[in-house]
């Protein structure tokens, strides 16, 4: 019932007792108008308070059904809107009973419904930022106008080992360095609009970020702050290595070039006649121009295994003949160290699906440096066992042994381990870069195991036929 209907209702209800009242009234002024009027007269008003008692009485009953007919739907639809306030919208409203009640009743649906649908595209687009910001490769922090973290996404924790809660606290009670909350205040401070630094970080392990931050402004006025974390640690060794390999690419070349003008000079300005000098100096000039040439073989090998995996041709190869093969080539420079070789290999071991000539240059380059770096008199151990689908190959020697913190490096190029004393002895340093190359361009894998002053092992899979 709409709430026109229901005063329409209460004005005609009250009218029509108004009438019945008057009328009764009248008919009863004019029946006692002639007789016992004096008499009739206390009774007629008593009679008519009564009936205007009961009159009110009905009307004050009516009004009140008529209310609670009225209130009751309201009351369901007060109920419904505190629901859709508590983010319950699977009720509705809707009476279909006319009036202005069933209007309110559809307009609050309508409501509900949009409110629904703006709730459910306000939460797939937050879901949508959050998996973006949880899969960034970057680490992301974000702080709020006082300087306190709101956000800090997994790759900064997994960067810098966070474990703690960080929401709500200072970049510096979560991430010990000076740096990160000087860069926060700075632009909170709005001393920089935007600050990009780079920073070192040593605890739990050495990293190198560059950090950008940039403010978030609101209606013109700073609201806080985004800082972007990358990680540039594997840029700046690879820097670091560029800088190393061109450095020792020239010492490498200009030691041979210099010792092979310098004797060559000296023959020309007159050594050539002395037959015993000669001789010496055009020795020394075959062993650097020698040197040189490995030097450049060496760096070219280098260079097409990282253009690409190299081209080989595998087949059936069998690990004691190719091993055979290059103890033979070395076999005067082990005698020249007084070493002895033990050789451990099965004979049922299975052949090797490889390429032998690659194959036969990690043998020598893993053997050279084995006898290089062994003392005098020492012994050099060569065995090979199956490992699952693998046969994998260990070189062990008794020599002076890779200091702990050298084993990571031992493969880049040009790397070489106790760099003053490794002067004094002949290579290049590209022999384990070469290695490992071939070795992974197999599909299988090399590792190095060293105690200082204890030898060091090297051991490299191969698959099996």
């Amino acid at each position: 019932m709409s709430l026109k209907t229901h005063h329409k209702i209460t004005i005609a209800f009250g009218l029509l007792i108004a009438a019945v009242l008057f009328g009764l009234y009248f008919y009863l002024d004019q029946t006692l108008q002639f007789s016992q009027v004096p008499a009739n007269v206390v009774h007629l008003e008593n009679f008519f308070w009564i009936a205007i008692l009961v009159a009110v009485l009905l009307s004050v009953a009516l009004n009140f059904s008529l209310s609670k007919l009225i209130t009751k739907p309201i009351e369901r639809i007060s109920k419904i809107a505190q629901g859709i306030a508590a983010g319950d919208f699977s009720k509705k409203a809707s009476l279909s009973q006319g009036g202005e009640i069933d209007e309110l009743a559809r307009a609050i649906d309508f409501m509900s419904h949009e409110i629904s649908a703006r709730m459910k595209e306000a939460k797939s687009g937050a879901g949508r930022l959050e998996a973006v910001f949880l899969s960034m490769i970057e680490g992301v922090m974000v702080v709020n106008r006082e300087g306190e973290i709101l956000l800090i996404n997994e790759t900064l924790k997994e960067i810098l080992r966070v474990e703690h809660e960080a929401v709500g606290r200072k970049p510096l009670e979560v991430i010990r360095n000076n740096e990160i909350q000087e860069i926060v205040d700075s632009v909170l401070a709005l001393r920089e609009s935007v600050d990009a630094r780079e920073m070192s970080f040593f605890f739990p392990e050495e990293k190198i970020l560059h950090v950008h931050a940039a403010p978030v402004l609101r209606d013109g006025k700073i609201d806080g702050a985004v800082l972007v974390f990358h990680d540039i640690t594997d840029l700046r060794r690879l820097e670091t290595v560029r800088k190393d390999f061109v450095a020792n690419v020239s010492h490498e070349l200009r030691t041979p070039v210099a010792s092979i003008k310098g004797y060559a000079e000296t023959l020309l300005d007159g050594a050539l006649d002395d037959k015993e000098y000669a001789r010496d100096f055009l020795k020394i000039i075959y062993s650097e121009s020698d040197r040189l040439a490995k030097l450049v073989d060496d760096l070219l090998s280098l260079a097409r295994n990282e253009m690409g995996p190299p081209a080989l041709d595998f087949k059936p190869c069998s690990i004691a003949k190719i091993l055979d093969w290059g103890l033979a080539g070395l076999a005067a420079k082990i005698k020249e160290r007084e070493l002895k070789v033990r050789l451990e290999i099965p004979v049922e071991l299975p052949d090797v699906k490889a390429d032998d000539s690659a194959v036969a240059q990690i043998f020598l380059n893993l053997i050279e440096n084995a006898i290089k770096y062994n003392k005098l008199g020492g012994e050099i151990i060569i065995s090979a066992h199956e490992k699952d689908q693998w046969v994998e190959v260990c070189l062990a020697d008794t020599g002076i042994g890779i200091p702990p913190y050298d084993l990571p490096r031992i493969f880049e190029r040009f790397y070489r381990v106790d760099k003053s004393h490794s002067r004094d002895i002949p290579g290049t340093g590209l022999g384990l870069s070469i290695v490992k190359h071939i070795v992974q361009a197999h599909g299988g894998e090399i590792k190095a195991q060293s105690q200082l002053g204890q030898g060091a092992t090297f051991c490299f899979t191969l698959p099996k036929t």
